[in-house]
């Protein structure tokens, strides 16, 4: 019987997009927290209208129940008794009859604002004591008819009346600065998130190119030694052959001791880079002579154009970027060198038509990476460390229609330092 075990993987939280994952959750949760506070506000100022319009209509239906057994002619001291127990948000009161005629009047009635008009339905007066008319008692010819039924009450308030109070009418407005401080504090904990990983990522990389650098340097010594041996003792023995076959196996040997020499000078160059000693370089004159020597090298460079570097470090960036520019590209095309200043900069372009740089140029930058079979892959790790310590830059590119296009910038001859 075969068991097989299955271990469900953790997403790796550090490969989330925290600066997209936390705005997002962020603004989710503060549109949240604003339509509670608007339906909460909402909800409060309705609940202050239902408030305040009960007790106006309370209010009126006392008025009318008191008009129902009150004389015609007594309404200024009905509504004077009932002032006594009137609170604000009421300021004022006045009953008026059918034909929109005050009768009585309490408080402030000539404010500004609109007062709340309600109609009142008392049945017509003139009955013996008072009673209203019906079919016991009949109105004596010639007797007056009594007042009409409809009266109108006006409550007069004030301003904000039915509005619910200060910190309910601030909770919208809280909620929404709340939200927004809530969505960029997420940006920016995002951001810091993003770039805490960024440095976290580059130093982790930083101390692994050290390891690898001292381990790398350490075994350099320890091999060029044996490599030493190793050559001369095939050179003796070229020396002391006869014959093509065994010359050339010799002088093979000869051949792959250089290049393994080569390497290991080149890892201690990447593990201990020497420091830059700048001096004022004419780039027509330094970069025509390291071209001189191949034919489809092409130089384009402005006269007077100096740039403040270590000569031995450009000359060892300028030939590592043209050695790989000649080795990727056909030997029918060019390589052009072109020179261009910006500011205080300085921008030398060597060009190809290779085939590019592949998806990540990037990548190519990292030791022990190469496309060339028999390249160390610590060439262009050199070069930019090179650049960077001579205050400039290294870039590599695709240019259009195919290739690649190395970008060098240095601090122009006459910038400060």
């Amino acid at each position: 019987m075969q068991y097989s075990i299955t271990v469900a993987q953790q997403p790796d939280l550090r490969n989330f997009r925290w600066d997209v994952l936390l705005p997002s959750a962020a603004a989710v949760v503060a549109a949240l927290l604003i339509g509670l506070a608007s339906l909460a506000g909402y909800a409060f100022k309705q609940r202050e209208a239902f408030a305040l319009d009960g007790r106006v209509l309370g209010l009126a239906h006392r008025i009318e129940s008191h008009l129902r057994d009150t004389d015609q002619g007594a309404e200024q001291e009905l509504l004077e008794n009932l002032w006594q127990d009137v609170r604000p948000p009421i300021i004022g009161l006045c009953l008026k009859d059918g034909e929109g005629r005050p009768q009585a009047r309490v408080g402030e009635t000539d404010t500004i604002l609109p007062p709340r008009s309600i109609n009142l339905f008392v049945a017509p007066m003139g009955g013996p004591r008072g009673r209203p008319w019906n079919t016991e008692f009949q109105r004596a010819p010639g007797q007056a008819r009594g007042r009409r039924g409809l009266r109108t009450l006006e409550v007069f308030l004030i301003s904000g009346a039915g509005a619910p109070p200060l910190p309910i009418r601030l909770l919208l407005p809280s909620s929404i600065i709340v939200g927004l401080g809530l969505v960029a504090l997420a940006v920016l904990g995002g951001r810091l998130l993003i770039r805490q990983r960024h440095e976290a990522e580059v130093e982790a990389n930083r101390r692994r190119l050290e390891a690898l650098g001292r381990a790398g340097a350490g075994l350099a010594h320890q091999l060029r030694n044996p490599l030493a041996t190793i050559k001369g003792s095939a050179q003796l023995l070229w020396e002391r052959l006869h014959g093509s076959e065994p010359r050339d196996r010799a002088q093979a040997i000869v051949d792959q001791a250089d290049r393994m020499d080569r390497m290991l000078g080149a890892l201690l160059d990447y593990a201990r880079p020497p420091a830059p000693e700048a001096s004022s370089v004419d780039l027509a004159q330094s970069l025509s002579a390291l071209a001189k020597d191949s034919p489809r090298v092409r130089v384009d460079i402005p006269d007077s154009v100096e740039t403040r570097v270590d000569p031995d470090h450009l000359d060892h960036i300028v030939e590592n970027l043209l050695s790989n520019a000649l080795a990727h590209s056909s030997e029918d095309s060019f390589i052009e060198i072109t020179v261009h200043t910006n500011g205080d900069i300085v921008e030398i372009r060597i060009s190809d038509r290779g085939p590019g740089p592949g998806g990540d140029p990037e990548e190519l930058f990292q030791p022990y990476v190469t496309h060339r079979p028999d390249g160390a892959g610590l060439g262009l790790t050199i070069a930019r460390t090179l650049a960077e310590a001579n205050r400039g830059s290294l870039t590599l590119g695709r240019q259009t229609g195919g290739g690649t296009t190395a970008v060098l910038t240095l601090p122009r001859g006459d910038s400060k330092q």
